[in-house]
């Protein structure tokens, strides 16, 4: 499991992977977690099938994704080279 930061704007938001998955596992204010699939570009909670978007500005939004997606192509990569 990888654990990791990323900065968004004036927030760290702390992530980790999900081993077998593919997801990330984001912790967002007010929200306990969620997951992220890379491959949809969709957030979940825990329950399968259950989308939603969370409550960040459409700017905020698109960052928080596109730095998951940097820090997925990044994991994907150094796992390869392993």
């Amino acid at each position: 499991m990888g654990y990791a930061n990323i900065q968004l704007q004036e927030q760290t938001i702390q992530i980790q992977t999900v081993p077998g998955s593919g997801l990330i596992k984001v912790f967002l204010p007010a929200i306990q977690y969620s997951f992220y699939n890379p491959a949809t570009g969709l957030f979940s909670t825990t329950r399968p099938g259950e989308g939603f978007e969370p409550l960040l500005r459409e700017p905020q939004l698109q960052e928080l994704k596109q730095k998951l997606n940097q820090y997925d192509e990044r994991r994907r990569a150094a796992i390869a080279q392993r």
